[in-house]
């Protein structure tokens, strides 16, 4: 992105603020302290969604193309503002990463898959944060690690939208939200970034060993510390259609898919 300031991948400031090219990112910046919430789906919504994720799972790409509504220039907070407002989910990156590989479209998106890692041979403890700053404006955004997972080194956790919200603390401070029993755990999460591995067949996260690049191989990008954010594809990298981008800031503007 022109004019962004980059530490390794990901954007740490800007000389040209990116809140301004997230289209309004200062509008979701908190202004006093809230409680923190529970997802904020009901229970009959929520179960709703979920069989509509299943569903989409179970089409073909073309008829996924049909019933999806792509929507320009969103970052994070925008794009789950939207999706609730419209009663819908954020199309994971399950059924982004299919279009891409087994189509001719092409999209930079966010996903509706959240994952929370730590830095490389560190276990997960209480909680994760991730910080990233943004037109000289430091942000937080946390994780609680569920009790079976802490402990656990070199691993990465994964949650899909609607079972997830991100939710305002006040003072810039975020909180990643899970629904109860929503949260997965993979394991030989890579180290290295740039290598090419394989994927896991539930939510295509890089996992294992390097491996040649293939259909059945993804190039990853993470980030060589904690992170807590959304998974996002964009084909303007080094991995094509076959990259998978986790260390991207949620205040960055990318493509959205809804259904």
């Amino acid at each position: 992105m022109a004019g962004a300031k980059l530490k390794g991948r990901e954007v740490v400031g800007s000389d040209a603020p990116v809140l301004a090219m997230a289209k309004g990112f200062g509008r979701y910046k908190p202004e006093e302290e809230k409680p923190v919430r529970k997802v904020e789906v009901s229970g009959d919504e929520l179960s709703y969604l979920r069989r509509r994720r299943e569903m989409l799972r179970s089409m073909t790409v073309e008829q996924i193309l049909q019933v999806i509504e792509f929507h320009k220039d969103l970052n994070v907070f925008q794009a789950l503002k939207l999706a609730k407002k419209q009663g819908k989910f954020i199309v994971p990156n399950y059924i982004l990463d299919r279009i891409l590989t087994e189509t001719g479209k092409r999209h930079n998106a966010w996903t509706g898959t959240a994952v929370i890692y730590e830095t490389p041979d560190k276990p997960f403890a209480e909680k994760v944060v991730y910080s990233w700053d943004d037109a000289n404006v430091q942000y937080f955004v946390t994780f609680e690690v569920p009790q079976p997972f802490r402990g656990k080194t070199n691993c990465i956790l994964v949650v899909e939208h609607p079972d997830f919200d991100i939710v305002s603390l006040g003072d810039n401070n975020f909180q990643l939200k899970a629904a109860e029993g929503s949260v997965s755990l993979l394991e030989r999460f890579p180290k290295k970034r740039g290598d090419w591995y394989g994927y896991d067949k539930t939510f295509r996260i890089p996992v294992g060993r390097p491996k040649q690049t293939g259909d059945s191989s993804r190039r990853l990008w993470r980030v060589n510390y904690e992170y807590v954010g959304l998974v996002s594809l964009d084909c303007r990298d080094y991995g094509g259609r076959r990259g998978v981008d986790l260390n991207y800031a949620p205040s960055l503007a990318f493509g959205v898919a809804l259904f």
